[in-house]
């Protein structure tokens, strides 16, 4: 069993463990590869330790990430040890792009109420309260009592805005449950 060296990067710190295996330089480089990918998508320093393993037929690559959002562990057995390093690195970085993928998610869609808001603030709807909600808007155009009574009788709707043209001021027309008609002025 032997300890491996840590490299220089110092946003990424990796530590190699062999049993019955030297880690050589060649095995150094084709996991500091890999490792860099993830390093990339987590985007923060990360802590690996690396144990490579042989018994007889038996190449097992074994992971440990830290990170500061998300601890990574994995185990591959192959009969190469570069597949075997290959396997364990591509679990860990199918599990790190999970993680991204999460934090995007909670990110886009936060929760459906802000903690900022209690639940009896007055911003917030409360069930069963009726609430205003704004229509769009429209020029209330000059016209007689008279033309205001035409067009509500022609039209769907049970009431008009719409300006007197003897009073210069804003009116409201409406069909009453009697069959007549109430005048709303200011």
């Amino acid at each position: 069993m032997g300890a491996g060296r840590v490299n220089g990067d110092k946003s990424m710190r990796v530590a190699y463990t062999g049993r019955n295996i030297e880690v050589t330089p060649a095995l150094r480089d084709f996991t500091e590869a890999h490792l860099k990918k993830i390093r990339k998508i987590l985007g923060e320093s990360m802590h690996v330790h690396m144990t490579l393993t042989v018994q007889k037929h038996r190449h097992v690559a074994e992971i440990h990430l830290h990170s500061r959002s998300l601890d990574i562990n994995g185990l591959e057995e192959t009969n190469d040890m570069y597949a075997s390093i290959n396997a364990v690195l591509d679990k860990a970085e199918r599990q790190a792009l999970k993680h991204k993928g999460k934090k995007i998610t909670r990110k886009r869609h936060p929760a459906s109420r802000p903690a900022s808001i209690p639940p009896s603030s007055p911003n917030r709807p409360q069930p069963g309260v009726p609430r205003v909600i704004k229509s769009t808007g429209f020029a209330a155009k000059p016209m007689t009592v008279e033309e205001a009574v035409q067009e509500v009788n022609g039209s769907n709707g049970n009431f008009l805005v719409f300006r007197n043209a003897e009073s210069e001021q804003v009116s409201v027309i409406y069909k009453r449950k009697d069959g007549n008609f109430g005048l709303i002025e200011p």
